[in-house]
């Protein structure tokens, strides 16, 4: 018998879990992260200044604070545009339920995407398969989006300095790399969508990754969220008055992005990867990471850390009473 999955019904069976396995992987990365996150801080307060800290600008420690704040609501709205051909639910929901998925992702084991899950097969019931296609959206425009800034950093890397060119090259090369890895996704979609068994799985799905409109606005919107990061690795710089220009700034803050997307966790992970780049554009050699280069990676990971947490638990908290209600109601029913 068929299935029939809608708002208020029984929440799906096959709602994904976390196995063994991967638990066993991603604590294991935490264990490294933490690991790397410590040595980071170390190397931090050795032997650096830290009164350029005490006299920060509050300009620019409320600038970090809000481009925090808008690189949250991006993420938000990029789910928001992606499920909008298959389904439509309130932007402040996205928003609500993306800073309890970055929250959690502080956890040892990652529990962004399963939170997604459970909110959405639970409280709009959504199905597996939709979700996961949904999320399999994102992921492919955060990729094309991804692949464009880091040929675009590359080109901007042998750009001549003048005038921001460098950074300029580096936002049109990722700029057209978006856009053609988009368009190959919408080709691609378009070959195999119409096979039965493709769109009895996708279950709406192919709505999502069918509509050229909504993964370039999803791309853009990574272009954005991208933009406020590098935001505010370019106010952290200022606050501790390294002498980093604006494309380098750029290449410290993609090594920084990517790196939320590693699969052992971002915790530690990012930080001593952004340390250990602004080192190497600082002109330091060897394995080890300057006290400045260092501290710029702590500065930035603490003004989205400042941002996430209270946004998150806020949005935690109102997702979880409505996970609750939803069950409560279906036990009544």
């Amino acid at each position: 018998m068929k299935r029939v999955e809608a708002h208020g019904a029984a929440m799906p069976a096959n709602r994904p879990a976390l196995s063994a396995a991967r638990m066993a992987v991603q604590l294991g990365g935490f264990a490294i992260g933490a690991a790397l996150l410590t040595w980071c801080i170390v190397k931090a307060i050795g032997s650096a200044d830290l009164e350029r800290l005490r006299r920060a600008d509050p300009a620019l420690v409320a600038t970090m604070l809000g481009v925090s704040v808008l690189s949250m609501a991006c993420a938000g709205t990029a789910f928001w545009i992606a499920l909008r051909p298959a389904r439509r639910i309130p932007w402040g929901v996205h928003q609500a339920v993306n800073a309890m998925a970055t929250l959690v992702n502080y956890a040892p084991v990652r529990l962004g995407v399963p939170s997604r899950f459970v909110y959405h097969m639970g409280v709009d019931g959504l199905g597996a398969w939709l979700v996961a296609g949904w999320v399999a959206t994102v992921g492919a425009c955060t990729l094309s989006a991804l692949a464009g800034m880091t040929c675009g950093a590359l080109v901007g890397v042998g750009a001549i300095e003048l005038l921001g060119l460098g950074a300029a090259a580096s936002i049109a090369a990722g700029l057209i790399c978006a856009a053609a890895t988009t368009e190959a996704c919408v080709r691609m979609v378009g070959l195999v969508r119409h096979v039965p068994f493709v769109a009895r799985k996708l279950a709406g799905a192919e709505a999502m990754l069918s509509s050229r409109a909504s993964l370039r606005m999803v791309a853009a919107t990574r272009f954005v969220d991208f933009s406020m990061y590098a935001a505010r690795a370019w106010c952290a710089g200022r606050i501790l008055e390294l002498p980093l220009d604006t494309q380098q700034i750029l290449l410290v803050a993609l090594a920084g992005y990517i790196m939320n997307y590693n699969p052992l966790g971002r915790f530690g992970f990012r930080e001593a990867t952004m340390a250990f780049v602004a080192s190497r554009l600082s002109g330091e050699t060897g394995l080890d990471v300057g006290a400045a280069s260092a501290q710029l990676a702590q500065v930035e990971s603490a003004g989205e850390a400042l941002a996430s947490i209270p946004l998150g638990t806020l949005g935690g908290s109102w997702c979880g009473l409505r996970i609750l209600r939803a069950r409560r109601a279906r036990r009544a029913g």
